[in-house]
């Protein structure tokens, strides 16, 4: 639809056929066709012009009561994201002939004001909107359906913004506009004498190629001497500053070509500010060093620019360039890079490296606006150090940083609760005060409101100054309580300590020393391997239970005495114990694993994976493949395999454990009398369903 909109704008139809549409879409005609069938009727009106017949298409006109406005396909193509979102919003404000403001913006889109107030001004900008006034940070916008080259020239017409300070000998935007009107104004807005406007000279088709982006799009290459070779650009018949375009030296060598005045600027002539533009060589363009005006001394400033600093510290500084080209001298711009290097590191931390530079470039902008710009800045270095680079806690997030969160970029969820309970109290009190008084005429009443909130406030700063007051004497009071809880702990840790060895009788060893400790880990490791081997084998036949048992004490004694460190070393006692807790418990860990990968290959694991490989082949018709059907038929046997072999060790590890409980348990003398050895295996084997 935007498309048929681009083509009836100069001739009041589109005449176009779908091919050339679908060529200009990059879309087949087949598709074209399909989509403007469906849009045919409601929002494309269609009629056949006598006597060719051919099929002429145009937008249906908003009615009155529609809420609605035509974006162009080159806006549709160009803009994306929240640009597009608030370059609609602006346009259905522009069309319905109102102001708009950052929070009606960002209502609408669906964002923060912040990002409304700068992707407005990045719009702005960029040539896609045009703005006058600002009567309660409302500004009335003008929508262009294709974006304005030399943009930059239209503040000789529109109410300018407040600009940074310049030196003395550079004139001002302001002193030469009275007089003359620049040759791009001419271009942009005519004057009689100009055949088009450029909203006038669409080109032939809606989605050619936009004009060459301007030269100070430019990206740096990296060269050591780039920035230094940086010229500066000025409008012809132009003084304004804003002009200024930065040209690298190899910019015509990279474009393939010679240099060639881009939209920001206007050559040698005035013509159309789309489609082809003239080629001219580079020495015709006129080569302003100082910027501004011809003749007028270059500004010292201008050679401390961002552009040629890292990537990191560019995109973060660029929000404050003009503050950055104030520092004097090469050692105050190293102190001052130091530290954002830090305030990056910082950022990092919640927010990432990759995505620090822009959080830091966003904290810069929110910081300058509450400034009112960098021209009331008078210590840049001062500005950037106690305002522009700290982080603001606003509430007790650590992350929190004016109300927006380091780590996601949203509003912090913790101050807008404690703005919703300020505001709560507020109409809480208002409601109070206005309740007891309803025949008061409005002065009275707002006498009434303010002192209930002065008294409000009063109450809630000495409720304040209790509480802190009792934190400072509950601190004092800890520390002078400090020194008897110290001693408290400390003959308690005395008496801990003072209880000898439980099994060598070592004095002062808390219980147990540290050999017996070790020893106790290492009987408790080859425990738990004879029961992870005993989860293999019939635990009704005894024969083999104790062989397996022998055989797996064996192997952990075999295994110790390996491990432990050679005498020659003089060790002593601590180190041959600890050298026997780790190889017990590492020759346990083996024997776990070759349980479980015999009981892998139980019959009742085979089972389970068998069904396992039927139901995957069952669904073999969603493989692409026969080879990924044989891999995923192998992936879900062997997991079927080990899971089966999993719960299968953990059912038969708890059945070792209730028998060795029950053998321990009648082995211990009972009441009245002993058990015998004989009536003790009778129980065991009853217990697991044999027979004596």
């Amino acid at each position: 639809m935007t498309s048929v909109a681009d083509y009836g704008r100069r001739h009041g139809a589109c005449w176009a056929a779908n091919r050339t549409i679908a060529l200009g879409l990059a879309l087949h005609e087949k598709t074209v066709a399909a989509a403007l069938r469906e849009v045919e009727g409601e929002l494309v009106l269609s009629e056949h012009h006598a006597p060719t017949g051919t099929l002429a298409r145009r937008v249906r006109p908003v009615a009155e009561d529609e809420l609605a406005v035509t974006v162009s396909a080159v806006a549709r193509n160009c803009l994306s994201g929240h640009r597009f979102k608030v370059y609609c919003a602006i346009s259905v404000r522009s069309d319905l002939g109102q102001a708009v403001s950052a929070a009606q913006l960002a209502e609408a889109c669906g964002m923060t004001p912040e990002g409304a107030r700068t992707t407005a001004r990045d719009l702005v900008a960029d040539g896609w909107v045009s703005r006058v006034g600002s009567r309660g940070g409302a500004f009335k916008y003008t929508v262009h359906p294709a974006q304005l080259s030399g943009v930059a020239v239209q503040l000789g017409l529109f109410p300018q913004p407040r600009q940074s300070a310049r030196p003395d000998a550079v004139v001002g935007l302001e002193d030469v506009v009275g007089e003359w009107v620049c040759a791009g104004q001419l271009a942009l807005f005519g004057d009689g004498s100009v055949e088009e406007t450029p909203l006038d000279s669409a080109p032939e088709t809606p989605l050619d190629r936009l004009p060459e982006t301007p030269l100070a799009a430019a990206p740096l290459t990296g060269h050591s001497q780039q920035a230094r070779v940086n010229r500066h650009l000025s409008v012809v018949g132009c003084c304004s500053r804003v002009a200024e375009t930065l040209v690298t030296r190899d910019a015509g060598a990279r474009e393939g070509g010679p240099l060639r005045p881009g939209p920001g600027v206007v050559g040698a002539s005035v013509g159309p500010l789309r489609g082809e533009q003239p080629k001219i060589a580079a020495a015709t363009v006129p080569v302003v060093l100082g910027g501004g005006c011809p003749g007028v001394a270059r500004s010292p400033r201008s050679a401390g620019s961002v552009f040629g600093l890292p990537d990191a510290l560019r995109v973060a500084l660029t929000p404050v360039d003009d503050l950055w080209q104030r520092l004097n001298g090469t050692s105050t711009r190293e102190f001052v890079a130091g530290r954002v290097w830090a305030e990056l590191r910082r950022i990092a931390m919640w927010s990432g490296r990759e995505a620090a530079p822009e959080v830091l470039a966003g904290r810069l902008s929110r910081r300058l606006d509450r400034q009112q710009g960098s021209a009331l800045v008078t210590d840049p270095v001062g500005w950037l150090l106690s305002r522009g680079l700290p982080q603001e806690q606003v509430c007790a997030r650590t992350s929190c940083d004016d109300g927006i969160r380091l780590d996601t970029g949203a509003l912090c969820d913790t101050c807008e609760m404690r703005l919703a309970d300020r505001r709560a109290t507020r109409s809480a009190v208002v409601a109070q005060a206005l309740a007891g008084m309803p025949g008061a005429d409005y002065a009275d009443r707002q006498g009434a409101i303010e002192e209930r909130l002065r008294e409000h406030a009063f109450v809630k700063a000495e409720q304040q100054m209790t509480a802190r007051r009792r934190a400072e004497e509950q601190r004092f009071r800890d520390e002078a309580d400090r020194p008897v809880r110290e001693a408290a702990a400390a003959a308690a840790e005395e008496e801990r300590v003072a209880v000898p060895c439980a099994d060598c009788g070592a004095e002062r060893s808390a219980g147990l020393c540290g050999i017996c400790w070790c020893r106790r880990e290492a009987r408790a490791a080859i425990t738990e391997a004879v029961n992870a081997a005993l989860t293999t084998v019939d635990l009704r036949d005894r024969d083999a239970v104790n062989a397996l048992t022998r055989q797996v004490r064996d192997g952990m004694r075999t295994a110790m005495l390996a491990a432990r460190p050679a005498r020659e070393l003089g060790l002593d006692a601590h180190a041959v114990a600890n050298s026997d807790m780790l190889a017990a418990k590492n020759r346990a860990t083996d024997y776990r694993q070759e349980a479980l990968a015999l009981l892998a290959q139980s019959p009742e694991a085979e089972q389970e994976a068998k069904q396992a490989s039927d139901a995957v082949r069952r669904a073999g018709h969603r493989y692409r493949s026969t080879e990924d059907l044989r891999d995923a038929v192998t992936a879900a046997a062997h997991e079927a395999r080990w899971h089966t072999a999993h719960h299968l060790y953990g059912q038969r590890h708890r059945a070792v454990e209730q028998l060795r409980e029950r053998t321990r348990a009648l082995r211990q003398p009972q009441e009245g009398g002993t058990v015998s050895r004989y009536e003790a295996a009778l129980a065991t084997v009853t217990a697991f369903g044999g027979t004596a």
